[in-house]
């Protein structure tokens, strides 16, 4: 042991040097031992199942759940794939992703829903208890802001899919970070006024409001003003009103309304932002 204390490391090389001759010294040195990559191990082809490996470069732990290759999960989560895993080291690198669900658990997060594939959109899901937390990131996620005359415009984009159930919001917080106007968007872009929210209904209405399922899983945020082309805007809810997913199966949208007085025109919008989401599960009918 105090040799092994010396060397520094416990991989399966240093074990099979420790380990006197004897039959199955190898397979020993190798379920009690690891094996190490320099990077993530993405194109590492695990021996075994249960095999732990450590990335030299990133000082990170895996542990295989596969024999094929990539099939390795960060220490302590099981049952990522190895295309899980590269959006995984995207989204806490700050990369963007288009519409991939970070997750601990695959077959948990097709229980809840599934994300919609929009470009700059993603989302990790994790169950508390008996209640589930979306983590939505936004980065410069384009929507479609339609006209609605002299009452101002709207866009509104889809961004989950629930699976068919209750839904019981329980808690939220919209963070808003960035904005960039469509050219169109006003008489002078860096000008637009607007509000935000998530409802289980898209926004249609331009005027500068939204109302009832327009935002009932997170509440409409005060009045956002780019000025120059910056605006913020962060907003907490609390719990609101069942969401009834029994027969048709609720959707989550991101919804956006802005007043005539600034806005009056069809054109684009790009939201950059997280959201938190908590909500239970009812069950259905």
């Amino acid at each position: 042991m105090s040799t092994l204390k010396r060397l520094g490391a416990a991989s399966a090389a240093i074990l099979k040097n420790l380990i006197g001759p004897m039959v199955g010294r190898d397979a020993i040195a190798d379920a009690v031992g690891y094996v190490t990559n320099a990077g993530v191990p993405s194109a590492v082809v695990p021996e075994f199942i249960g095999q732990h490996l450590f990335d030299t470069t990133n000082s990170a732990w895996y542990k295989a759940y596969g024999v094929a290759a990539g099939e390795w999960a960060p220490a302590g989560v099981s049952g990522l794939s190895a295309a899980e895993l590269a959006v995984l080291d995207g989204a806490t690198a700050g990369t963007a992703v288009a519409g991939k669900a970070v997750i601990a658990d695959s077959s948990f997060a097709t229980a809840v829903g599934a994300i919609n594939a929009a470009t700059g959109l993603s989302v990790a899901i994790q169950k508390i208890g008996a209640m589930v937390q979306l983590d939505f990131t936004l980065s410069a996620v384009s929507m479609t802001v339609t006209d609605a005359a002299g009452s101002g415009s709207s866009a509104s984009l889809k961004i989950f899919d629930f699976v068919q159930a209750g839904i019981q919001p329980i808690a939220s917080r919209q963070n808003y970070t960035a904005f960039a106007e469509g050219a169109a968007l006003t008489g002078g872009a860096g000008d637009a006024s607007f509000v935000m929210g998530l409802g289980s209904v898209a926004a249609d209405a331009g005027d500068a409001a939204l109302t009832g399922t327009e935002v009932d899983f997170a509440p409409v945020t005060a009045a956002i003003t780019l000025s120059g082309g910056t605006g913020t805007g962060t907003k907490f809810g609390g719990q609101g009103t069942a969401v009834d997913g029994t027969s048709t199966a609720a959707d989550l949208y991101l919804n956006w309304s802005g007043s005539a007085a600034t806005i009056d025109a069809n054109s684009t919008i790009s939201v950059t932002g997280t959201i938190t989401l908590l909500v239970a599960l009812l069950g259905d009918d």
